[in-house]
């Protein structure tokens, strides 16, 4: 599940807009992710990140922007109806 807002707060207000790319920091053969942010907020959310690794509050490493891709489904199941249609995916 992936938040409904952008991950950025600006002069204490939280952006309302949704988010459209995922933030990663690749640091050798590992990537983790730091937040969330909507295309209006990429350049804020790169100079706060630079802003936080130089601090020391998150590790160096490449940040990475990548567009979400939504995934639809027609149904989702739960243990009560597993059987009603075999084309749709289980939780």
């Amino acid at each position: 599940m992936v938040p409904e807002r952008c991950s950025i707060s600006v002069k204490g207000r939280a952006c309302t807009l949704p988010p459209s790319l995922i933030v990663s920091i690749i640091s050798g053969d590992e990537e983790y992710m730091i937040g969330l942010v909507c295309s209006d907020h990429v350049m804020l959310m790169k100079t706060k990140a630079l802003s936080m690794q130089n601090s020391g509050k998150i590790g160096m490493g490449k940040i990475k922007f990548q567009e979400i891709k939504p995934v639809m489904t027609d149904c989702v199941l739960n243990q009560k109806n597993m059987d009603h249609d075999s084309n749709c995916l289980q939780e």
